[in-house]
C-alpha cells in the first residue's frame, strides 16, 4: 500500500491506514490472511516539503541529497534525483568553495526553484487520502488509470520521463490535454479533490515550467558563450541560473 496523507487535523491516522490495509489486503492481493506467514511488517512514512528544493538558510551550510528536497514529491525518488543532479551539484560546490562563494544567497543557487517539482505537487494533492471527501471511492484509481492510459497512448517520449520522475512541459501538456478530451467526466472530481485555490497555484508553476523550457531552449545558447567574459562571481551565478532553467524544465533528461 502506498498513499499520501496531509499532516493536518481531519487526515487519517497512520494506524488507521495500516488497519484498513489489513482489512483490504485479502481481496486486493487475492490471498487470505490464514495462508500467509507474517515475518515482519514494513511500515513507514516519507516526509516531504511543499516549498522545495530547500534554499540554504545559513552561510557555509548546504543541504544535499534528500535533505535538499530535490526528490519528486510524487515518488520520493531521492536516489534517482541525486544521480541526475550529481554533475551540476559537484561542479557547483567545487566552484563555490574555490571562489569562496559560501554565503547563503550563493549556496541557495545550488538548490533553486524548479517548477517541474512544484508542478508535481498537484498529483500528490489529487491522490492524497482525506478523512471526509465527496468524490467517488474509486476516484484515485480512476485518475491513475486515465493518466497512465493517456501517457501510454502518447508513447515513450511522454511515458518514460514521467516514470523516471522527470516532469516536462511538452509531455505534461499533451497528457493533460488527452485526459480532458477522453475522460472529461473525471474533471469535476479533480476540482472537488484539490480545490480551486490549489489549481490556481499549480497553474502558476505550470506556466513557469513552460517559461523555463523556453529559457533553456532559446536563451541558454545565447548566454552560455558569454560566461567566460564575465567576472568570476557573476559567471558562477549565471551558470547556476542556466542549470536551474535546464533542470527545472526537466531538460536534463534524455530519452
Amino acid at each position: 500500500m502506498f498513499t499520501y496523507v496531509e499532516p493536518q487535523p481531519g487526515s487519517p491516522k497512520l494506524e488507521e491506514l495500516l488497519e484498513q490495509y489489513w482489512d483490504l489486503m485479502p481481496e486486493y492481493q487475492g490471498v487470505s490472511l490464514e495462508n500467509l506467514e507474517i515475518m515482519r511488517v514494513i511500515y513507514g512514512i516519507f516526509p516531504t516539503y511543499r516549498e522545495s528544493p530547500l534554499p540554504a538558510a545559513f552561510n557555509r551550510v548546504l543541504q544535499f541529497g534528500d535533505a535538499s528536497g530535490i526528490q519528486s514529491p510524487v515518488s520520493f525518488g531521492g536516489f534517482g534525483s541525486l544521480t541526475r543532479h550529481l554533475g551540476r551539484l559537484s561542479s557547483g560546490i567545487y566552484e563555490a568553495m574555490n571562489g569562496d562563494y559560501l554565503e547563503s544567497q550563493d549556496l541557495s543557487l545550488l538548490n533553486p526553484y524548479m517548477p517541474n517539482l512544484s508542478a508535481s505537487w498537484l498529483f500528490q494533492r489529487a491522490m492524497s487520502a482525506k478523512k471526509h471527501t465527496n468524490v467517488p471511492e474509486d476516484f484515485i484509481n480512476e485518475l491513475l488509470y486515465a493518466n497512465f492510459n493517456c501517457m501510454q497512448r502518447l508513447g515513450d517520449p511522454v511515458l518514460r520521463p514521467f516514470l523516471q520522475d522527470v516532469v516536462q512541459f511538452g509531455p505534461l501538456s499533451k497528457t493533460l490535454g488527452l485526459v480532458m478530451l477522453t475522460n472529461p467526466q473525471i474533471l469535476p472530481s479533480i476540482f472537488k479533490q484539490v480545490g480551486i485555490p490549489v489549481l490556481l497555484d499549480w497553474s502558476k508553476h505550470f506556466l513557469m515550467l513552460g517559461y523555463y523550457t523556453f529559457l533553456s531552449t532559446f536563451a541558454d545558447p545565447v548566454v552560455r558563450p558569454l560566461l567566460n567574459t564575465l567576472p568570476s562571481k557573476t559567471s558562477f551565478r549565471w551558470k547556476r541560473h542556466l542549470e536551474a532553467w535546464k533542470y527545472g524544465a526537466g531538460l536534463d533528461y534524455k530519452l
